[in-house]
């Protein structure tokens, strides 16, 4: 399952240099929410500067795959500018709570 998600993002395109951090925050829901593994919708949120997904996986695994994600990320120059951004895994069994979390590249 991390390979999907992490060829998903491989798949990144890097965003014009006009693009913001909220724009980018999209792109990469999109990529999550197109790997079909997500259990529901991937979230931005513009004010607490958060991409979350939700994702049936352990913290284990959660761990490796926000960590690979972020590694895609900057290595298709895709920034998340002013503020620092972070992506948020959540399981549908963590009662809402996150079971990984990084800071997306800036």
């Amino acid at each position: 399952m991390k390979i999907i998600l992490l060829a998903a993002a491989a798949s990144l395109v890097a965003a014009p240099a006009l693009a913001d951090a909220v724009q980018n925050a999209y792109l990469l829901c999109q990529v999550i929410d197109n790997t079909g593994l997500s259990s529901s919708p991937c979230e931005v949120s513009g004010w607490s500067g958060t991409v979350t997904a939700t994702i049936d996986m352990d913290s284990a695994n959660a761990r490796e795959t926000c960590t690979g994600m972020v590694g895609m990320l900057k290595q298709k120059s895709v920034r998340f500018e002013g503020r620092q951004w972070t992506l948020q895994i959540k399981s549908p069994y963590s009662g809402g709570n996150s079971i990984a979390y990084c800071d997306l590249p800036q």
